[in-house]
């Protein structure tokens, strides 16, 4: 890979919808050490399925809004667009 390049995860849902994750916005997502339990009680007994550039998928939560873990931090990822 070109030193200048980046990388990004892509997912597709069942109706063909591509969703490009940039690696900086995946990174923003890790969670804190101390969910790990948690996180790994949801998934129970889900196989890991290698992926490319070092990640896995591990699972799908399936979680209530109200879940801590549906909320990975307290301040938003993306600037909210305002009109002025």
């Amino acid at each position: 890979m070109p030193e200048n390049a980046s990388q990004a995860l892509v997912i597709v849902d069942a109706e063909e919808n591509y969703y490009v994750l940039p690696r900086e916005t995946v990174e923003t997502a890790k969670a804190a050490p101390e969910a790990r339990d948690a996180i790994e009680a949801h998934l129970r007994e889900s196989v890991r399925i290698p992926l490319a550039g070092g990640y896995s998928f591990a699972g799908l939560l399936q979680l209530p809004a109200v879940s801590e873990l549906a909320h990975y931090t307290t301040e938003p990822s993306w600037p909210v667009a305002t009109t002025s």
